[in-house]
């Protein structure tokens, strides 16, 4: 039995090592196949593949292609209206420039007519101040006139300027009425009085700042006769009231002039800035000019 056993055994591992082989072999060649298929299947795929990328890349080449001729057909037809679209932006440009210019000629032409008002107000207000000061001048001699007028109300005549401590005359005619020497102390003899006799320099300082101020005339024909002449002795000098003038400090410079044939035997009172240099000396018969009076007042 034991023997039997023993033979049963071995004959059982001959079957089971004849059923693995029967087994194995089989699987063996089936792996093999299947994996010769599955390469091919991958062979064939990639082939696919390649093929469908290919034929992408042509696709994707020639619409490039296209779009590279589109976009330079686009280019093309873009152009003109670019280039009307920069002029448009240039001529709204230059018009606003042209704008702007217009406008600053405009301040500046408005500017400059302002300068010129300015200026010509400028001229008129300083001939208003100019004025404004003649007027106040004028005021001030009116108001002056006025106070000796007051002072000398019924102590000199009428017409008559009380200065100090004597009554004067200054005779200016409303025309170019004027005498000579002679004819000018008859006109104030009959007045009362004669003409003007300056014993100091108080009544020479006093009579050059009352000097009336006759404008635009010649400065001897604008003067007035005094009552001093060298008539009876040519070179001494004699008042009306028989007084000789020694002093030479009134006199113009270069006055009197002497000579017989000048016949200068009169003087003359004119306006001088040096209020003690006032005095000249002219032709007493044929020079005609105003005269100033004297008289005591009453």
């Amino acid at each position: 039995m034991d023997s039997e056993s023993d033979q049963s055994f071995e004959q059982r591992i001959s079957e089971d090592s004849n059923i693995r082989r029967q087994y194995q072999r089989p699987k063996i060649k089936k792996g093999v196949v299947f994996g010769f298929r599955q390469y091919r299947v991958v062979v064939v795929c990639l082939g696919l593949l390649d093929t469908g990328l290919l034929i992408a890349a042509l696709v994707l080449g020639i619409y490039c292609a296209r779009a590279k001729d589109m976009q330079q057909v686009s280019d093309s037809a873009f152009a003109p209206l670019v280039i009307e679209r920069d002029f448009l932006r240039n001529q709204s440009d230059l018009t606003k420039a042209s704008a702007t210019v217009q406008k600053l000629e405009s301040r500046r032409k408005d500017q400059t007519i302002l300068k010129l008002k300015v200026k010509q107000l400028q001229v008129v207000g300083d001939h208003l101040q100019s004025h404004i000061l003649l007027l106040r001048v004028t005021q001030t001699d009116l108001e002056a006139n006025k106070t000796q007028l007051e002072r000398s109300c019924g102590r000199c005549p009428p017409g008559w300027l009380l200065l100090k401590t004597s009554c004067y005359f200054f005779h200016i005619p409303l025309s170019n009425f004027r005498k000579n020497w002679p004819d000018s102390r008859a006109d104030c003899v009959s007045r009362g009085a004669d003409l003007l006799v300056i014993n100091n320099l108080d009544e020479q300082k006093l009579i050059n700042s009352h000097y009336p101020k006759l404008l635009f005339q010649h400065q001897w024909t604008s003067s007035f006769w005094i009552g001093l002449t060298d008539a009876v002795s040519s070179g001494v000098w004699t008042w009306v009231n028989n007084v000789t003038e020694d002093n030479t400090m009134y006199w113009f410079p270069g006055q009197p002039t002497t000579g017989e044939k000048l016949n200068k035997h009169c003087a003359v009172f004119g306006r001088s800035i040096v209020s003690w240099k006032s005095w000249f000396n002219r032709d007493c018969e044929h020079d005609r000019l105003n005269w100033i009076c004297e008289m005591p007042p009453r």
